[in-house]
């Protein structure tokens, strides 16, 4: 019994140790920037990460493979049963520990979270994941830079005034998407709808919401759409990031099920609900190829589908793609998702130096040159020519 159980656990280390070996050796560069810079990453990650997590991977299967040997004699020895029994027991109760305190430092919302903008100035909902809170203005401000004034009007959208109330019957765009539409860092009139409705003289309604997964921006566009007697554009920001968001199961999300979109509930079962799963499965900045490939489905089936809904409406969809010039090319993606659906795309370069340093997106006058891409992009719309 001894030797077989020795045998079992020299075999379960080396076969633990050649496993990573084998993912040091394929999460090169390439890989990396596939599976983790380009659908995790906003800003560019730190240099060390790429090199400091091959790093850790190798020495991991070096020392799975060194030990395997002594880890069967161990198991050999008298005792050996009742001494696993208690360090899984020890692991067990680690693992509870770590989750009761993650648990303690936050509320509804687990604390990496809820310290976003999107959630100091929004609330949880059952279909969306959250939303912003209607008829609010809060004055934000992040160390030593100006303070922000975060306003969100009668229909929940970010505008000008608390008591704005959008007319239905007005010719509309509507601006759609994740932090970058909504503005973080920017007061309304130099955010991009801010800017859109000054220059071009029509509506604009902003339904996007900070963290927002192309899904989410998506419902949230398709519900104004419905409001709206004469939407004229629909222009949604996707920013590559948003391909971790798509897969996210900690909130409801948009899934294809026999090749139509259906919203599912968040995860549900005995550990879906616990921090430590969800830091595991939603937090760490990388996905498995399958992972990828499932977000690249749905994201090409959502933007259609927002595509679709503007035309049948009259309006045009336009999706625009910020480009940080520190980071390699959208290219394949936008071709992935837009082109080849014959989807109009706009990629817009970001300059690193426009940047805002406390909030990671870009300034005002960042903000200007990609509405007036949009602007010129929407020049043939009626009600826009100028």
């Amino acid at each position: 019994m001894r030797r077989v159980l020795a045998t079992t656990v020299a075999i379960a280390s080396a076969s633990c140790g050649l496993a990573l070996l084998l993912s040091a050796l394929s999460f090169d560069s390439a890989w990396f920037e596939r599976h983790s810079v380009v659908p995790c990453f906003w800003l560019a990650p730190p240099a060390w990460l790429h090199p400091s997590a091959r790093a850790f991977l190798a020495f991991g299967g070096i020392c799975g493979l060194l030990l395997a040997p002594a880890a069967g004699r161990r198991a050999s020895r008298p005792g050996a049963i009742p001494s696993a029994l208690r360090i899984a027991l020890a692991v067990g109760l680690a693992l509870l520990v770590s989750e009761g305190a993650l648990r303690l430092l936050d509320g509804k919302t687990a604390f990496w979270r809820s310290a976003k903008l999107e959630f100091r100035i929004g609330k949880l909902d059952a279909r969306l994941g959250w939303v912003l809170l209607p008829r609010t203005s809060t004055v934000l401000k992040v160390g030593n830079f100006r303070p922000i004034r975060y306003t969100v009007d009668a229909w929940g959208d970010r505008a000008g005034s608390a008591d704005h109330v959008p007319d239905p019957s007005r010719p509309t765009i509507v601006v759609a998407g994740e932090s970058v539409a909504a503005g973080h860092g920017l007061e309304y009139a130099d955010t991009l709808a801010g800017t859109l409705e000054r220059d071009l003289g029509v509506q604009v309604v902003d339904v996007a919401a900070g963290g927002y997964g192309t899904d989410q921006a998506a419902l949230r566009a398709i519900d104004a759409l419905a409001r709206l007697r004469e939407p004229l554009a629909v222009v949604q920001t996707f920013l590559p990031v948003q391909l971790q968001r798509n897969v996210q199961d900690y909130r409801p999300r948009l899934v294809l099920r026999e090749g139509k979109l259906v919203l599912a509930p968040p995860a549900a079962g005995l550990f879906a609900g616990t921090r430590l799963r969800d830091l595991l499965v939603n937090e760490v900045p990388v996905l498995s190829e399958g992972k990828l490939e499932q977000s690249l489905a749905v994201t090409a089936a959502v933007v259609a589908e927002v595509a679709a809904k503007a035309r049948a409406r009259g309006a045009k969809p336009l999706f625009v793609v910020p480009a940080l010039d520190s980071q390699h090319g959208p290219e394949w993606l936008v071709r992935a998702l837009f082109e080849e659906q014959g989807i109009p795309a706009l990629v817009v370069p970001i300059d690193s130096a426009h940047i805002l340093p406390y909030d990671g997106h870009p300034d005002a006058e960042a903000t200007r040159a990609m509405a007036a891409l949009v602007e010129r992009a929407l020049a043939g719309q009626a009600h826009l020519a100028r």
